[in-house]
């Protein structure tokens, strides 16, 4: 069974430039680039405190932080000509440190809003400059999909349903196509297109204020 750090290290794809040596040691070449990744994103974490952008008071924040910080450098200096051995174990305790910074974050999985979103864009990919597309067309392209490929047309169709987008029994997809089922490009570029803002139910005079739940155009 795998480990959880063995699972970080195996979800990263293997970089040639760290080694050449055997297929069995490719994971061992993927751990210079996660320190390489850890150390970048803690100097950038460590560079957004000393800078406390969002601090209500920043110019007295940043001269204490970075006083706090020259401080910590003297004395780790001072500390590595009295005792070595004690930067060594800041040394290896900065190498761990990097490698937990440095660890992979899984993507984060799509809502059902985009996911519908995606629909009503491949379809409009597959309606194209034409001003309709046949059901047919819109099924058999998706059935391509491996995602799709097990999909029933009643399924298919609940899904474009779901989706918002509306199904009319006759379109006309050219002067010599028509009479089938299909989906209008209209009705998919208003699904795309933002919702305008109502206009007030009620005329307003110049110079008063409008009525109360009344909403200015777009």
């Amino acid at each position: 069974m795998t480990t959880e750090s063995e699972a970080d290290t195996l979800e990263l794809p293997p970089v040639p430039e760290f080694g050449t040596g055997r297929p069995r040691w490719a994971a061992q070449r993927i751990h210079p680039r996660r320190l390489a990744r850890g150390h970048l994103t803690q100097w950038a974490r460590l560079r957004a405190w000393t800078i406390a952008a969002d601090h209500p008071a920043r110019g007295a924040a940043v001269a204490r932080r970075t006083a706090g910080l020259a401080f910590t450098a003297l004395l780790a200096w001072r500390t590595g000509h009295q005792q070595p051995q004690l930067l060594a174990l800041a040394a290896g305790a900065y190498t761990v440190t990097a490698w937990r910074a440095g660890r992979p974050v899984p993507p984060t999985p799509p809502t059902e809003e985009e996911l519908r979103r995606r629909v009503v864009l491949g379809v409009q990919h597959l309606i194209g400059d034409d001003p309709a597309v046949f059901l047919r067309d819109v099924y058999d392209a998706f059935r391509a999909r491996p995602a799709a490929a097990h999909l029933d047309d009643a399924r298919l169709r609940a899904v474009l349903l779901d989706c918002g987008i509306t199904i009319h029994r006759s379109v006309r997809v050219s002067p010599t196509k028509t009479g089938n089922s299909g989906i209008k490009a209209a009705d998919i570029t208003a699904l795309l297109s933002p919702t305008p803002v109502d206009a007030p139910s009620e005329a307003v005079d110049a110079g008063q204020p409008p009525t109360e739940g009344g909403v200015d155009p777009a």
